[in-house]
């Protein structure tokens, strides 16, 4: 719900309407899931399109594999550009408006794909699609973590990461079902029914608000404040405590980094007081992380290894790697409950280890060849996505828009999302050839990768698990005092908070005094 106050706005008035509190914190968890669910969706439905003499290869005259990967990966390629476009542009457009260039791109791109005849046609689809999805994928993050507390980020965060996987699945299924479908429909249908998910998400950003850290970035203070107060609960009033404390906080902030002036590019990754450089490439690693665990072999081509390299006939493929996903959706549910309580960097750190193991194996089963080490290679995928839905799937987001500052923040997400993009597009361009050509060595290649990110992670990473987006600038300015300057912040806000709930126990002790000295006066005076 976009609002315009006026610059009379009482500090002491009260937040009104029905969407506030935790139900204006979910509808902003729930968008941001659909977007993710919209990108997992785009990501998966083409696994189940190529590499099968089916309508879709009739269509565009059977594709050989590297055609196959060119028109896989170009959309992760034009997703880079999306993403870097949001570095120039994201703080300019604002968080609602980046999610809603996205979704507008996105959509003229699913029009020109369900209408393609030719493979040119067809790719030209696929970029558009790709800068809508890039834009989305730099902008979900950074507008779920500045709308939600500190406690809240990482399990909103698995939430949304959860239905992106539901995206995932729900596109694999819907392929296996199309692909008993005889006419063009085959493929048409799967691709345009991403559609219902980019209506849904254009309505519901309609009715809410923007970041109110954007808003008090940009000078709309009293707008910020408000936004605050109806995430803080219900009818809170603008002076309430908290809701000063943390615009203060923001205020801060903003004031320390006007003082800097405008950022430039090249100050973008220079060191410095606040590190950005520092912060910008732990972004991109993060990216580069995910990519590199060997996820998207799996999610793009599941059908075509499970055909390939274990040997299973293409309708047994199909299915099984529907069953795949499902899996993975559910592997996706416990690091809800467990993220904020394990930390971000010891989950990274033993998801790295977990995913080197079942690409060792893999490599080992595909090697062998026979039936049985078939069977072991298959199961190898399914623990191989259990094991990366508990810490990477979720956690190189979420990093990436919690240590960058409020200046850096959109630039630092997109950047992470561009390097997510670009070697999704490696993954996914070299994939099929690889797997043609060299076989069981393509799964080495990724075992090597995880193994080398858990000495990346515990040198590099900082941890940020339940920290306040601003105290994280501490982590990078403060060599060794950061973790004490946070706490003792945190202790003068706990007796802050214990002073006014004594008084507002004071305040009530003293009523009911008053109160029970009345009826007593009452009581007097009939008798």
């Amino acid at each position: 719900m976009a609002l315009k106050m006026g610059r009379n706005t009482t500090r002491n008035a009260q937040t009104t309407g029905w969407l506030q509190g935790q139900m204006l914190v979910n509808l902003i968890t729930i968008v941001c899931s659909i977007g993710f669910a919209l990108f997992g969706f785009d990501q998966g439905i083409m696994s189940n399109l190529v590499g099968a003499d089916n309508v879709f290869g009739e269509t565009f005259d059977h594709p050989d594999p590297g055609l196959i990967g060119t028109i896989v990966a170009i959309y992760e390629l034009t997703a880079f550009v999306g993403s870097i476009g949001v570095v120039f542009v994201g703080d300019k457009l604002g968080r609602r408006r980046t999610l809603n260039w996205g979704i507008y791109i996105q959509l003229l791109g699913v029009v020109i794909q369900c209408s393609a005849y030719k493979v040119s046609q067809l790719i030209v689809g696929r970029c558009v699609t790709g800068i809508g999805i890039g834009m989305l994928t730099a902008g979900v993050p950074v507008y779920q973590a500045e709308c939600c507390a500190p406690h809240d980020r990482g399990r909103n965060a698995c939430i949304f990461n959860w239905i992106c996987i539901c995206g995932v699945t729900t596109a694999y299924w819907i392929g296996y079902g199309s692909s008993f479908i005889a006419g063009q429909a085959q493929w048409r249908f799967p691709i345009a029914f991403q559609a219902v998910f980019s209506f849904v998400i254009l309505v519901m950003l309609q009715i809410l608000p923007e970041s109110p850290r954007w808003l008090i970035h940009h000078g709309r203070a009293d707008e910020g404040r408000y936004v605050i107060a109806r995430l803080v609960g219900k009818n809170v009033p603008l002076d309430d405590a908290r809701v000063q404390t943390l615009h203060d906080e923001i205020q801060m902030a903003v004031d320390t980094e006007k003082e800097a002036g405008q950022m430039s590019i090249r100050e973008m990754f220079s060191g410095g007081n606040l590190q950005n450089g520092r912060r910008m490439l732990l972004c991109l690693a993060a990216g580069l992380g995910c990519q590199m665990s060997g996820i998207n072999l799996i999610t793009q081509y599941a059908p075509i290894i499970f055909e390939q390299s274990i040997g299973m006939t293409r309708s047994v493929s199909l299915l099984v790697a529907g069953f795949n996903s499902l899996e993975y959706m559910l592997a996706t549910i416990p690091p809800i409950f467990y993220i904020e309580k394990v930390g971000r960097r010891k989950i990274l750190m033993w998801g790295a280890f977990g995913q080197a193991m079942t690409m060792m194996v893999l490599a080992i089963t595909v090697h062998n060849g026979s039936y049985a080490a078939g069977i072991v290679g298959a199961a190898m995928l399914f623990l191989f996505n259990t094991i990366f839905a508990q810490g990477w799937l979720t956690a190189p987001w979420l990093y990436a828009s919690e240590i960058c500052t409020l200046q850096l923040r959109a630039r630092g997400a997109a950047m992470a999302s561009a390097g997510f993009w670009i070697i999704n597009f490696a993954v996914v361009e070299f994939t099929p050839s690889a797997i043609t050509n060299i076989g069981w060595r393509t799964y080495i290649i990724f075992a090597v990768f995880n193994i080398v990110f858990i000495p990346t992670v515990y040198y590099f990473f900082p941890e940020t698990t339940n920290l306040r987006l601003e105290d994280v600038d501490y982590l990078f300015e403060l060599k060794g005092a950061a973790r004490e300057r946070i706490a003792a912040r945190h202790d003068e806000e706990n007796m802050r908070r214990r002073a006014v709930e004594n008084k507002e126990v004071g305040n009530e002790k003293l009523a009911v005094e008053h109160h029970e000295k009345v009826v007593d006066e009452s009581n007097s005076t009939h008798s």
